[in-house]
């Protein structure tokens, strides 16, 4: 990370909290004050295939919103889910994802979405995301999402794309208890449609 100011002191290093606990220990500033991350700086987590880069989240930026990377090869779909506070946003930089949507009111649709497009998921949709081919998506969502991955992945200090050894799949209980503490309300045996 670098600082906006280079006479000011760096910023505190800490080590990331391990996985299940409320890993509140983060190398982004504590508050907000101006920061510059380079390429693969933030903090790393590790959840099912994906590498998850936080690049800021609601202690930067005074409770407004989240923003991170999502990196990954083709693979399994996310679990269905919703949230009921958290809006979310699916910016693809590279490679494709496929998005499904359902605003539980009739309105259902599926897309691929590939570099440079969009997708917007209001609160209360349910939703999930597969990714199509290797790449990255940008995030921005409301504040506090990211506590979830914090909850059930693993963090790292590796960047790019998990190796099949580097995976971490935690328990579906595990991510439905966190769930229920983090607004992602998995919805189970719901199937995803064409």
């Amino acid at each position: 990370m670098t600082q906006a100011d280079p006479t000011t002191q760096a910023v505190p290093t800490t080590q990331a909290a391990p996985t299940g606990t409320d890993a509140t220990a983060s190398r982004l500033p504590a508050g907000p004050s101006p920061y510059f991350l380079g390429e693969a700086e933030g903090d790393k987590l590790v959840l099912f295939d994906q590498l998850f880069t936080l690049l800021t989240t609601s202690p930067q930026t005074s409770g407004q919103f989240d923003a991170f990377v999502t990196e990954g090869r083709p693979g399994q779909a996310v679990p269905a889910h919703f949230h009921r506070t958290t809006h979310e946003t699916f910016f693809v930089l590279s490679g494709a994802i496929r998005l499904w949507v359902d605003d539980q009111a009739g309105g259902r649709e599926t897309r691929i979405l590939e570099e440079g497009g969009f997708g917007y998921v209001p609160r209360d949709t349910i939703h999930s995301y597969r990714i199509e081919r290797t790449g990255k998506i940008f995030g921005v969502t409301s504040a506090g999402f990211t506590d979830f991955f914090r909850a059930v992945a693993r963090p790292t200090d590796k960047a790019g794309i998990p190796e099949p050894a580097e995976f971490h799949i935690p328990s579906f209980d595990e991510m439905a208890r966190q769930g229920a503490a983090h607004d992602v309300n998995f919805v189970a045996g719901y199937e995803l449609f064409d």
